[in-house]
């Protein structure tokens, strides 16, 4: 499956593409290991959060896809194991809190 390319999303005041996104996706990604101890309440959250907001249901799948490319990069990263295995779960969590609370209000 390939990323929507005509997605674009605004967030902090200022818009993103689809690369964009997807550059700060794994950015805000890799610093969760700074961010641990406050789950739902990290940057990735807040900006996966914002952008289902913005984003059609016919491309919220990239979200998933952007969570695969997230823990590949950190899997391939030189990070010890049990770095990579907390920050594939801290990065899952905060992509499945930002959903189910996306899913939760549209209820």
């Amino acid at each position: 499956m390939e990323m929507p390319q005509r997605v674009s999303i605004r967030y902090k005041d200022k818009t993103y593409g689809t690369s964009e996104i997807r550059l700060k996706t794994l950015r805000l990604g890799l610093q969760l290991w700074e961010e641990q101890t406050k789950p739902r309440k990290t940057e990735l959250y807040e900006f996966i959060s914002t952008a289902l907001k913005q984003v059609d249901r016919q491309d919220r799948f990239m979200f998933s896809l952007l969570f695969i490319e997230l823990s590949d990069l950190i899997r391939d990263s030189t990070f010890d194991r049990s770095m990579k295995e907390d920050l594939i779960k801290t990065a899952f969590k905060e992509f499945a809190c930002a959903l189910t609370d996306f899913e939760d209000a549209a209820k």
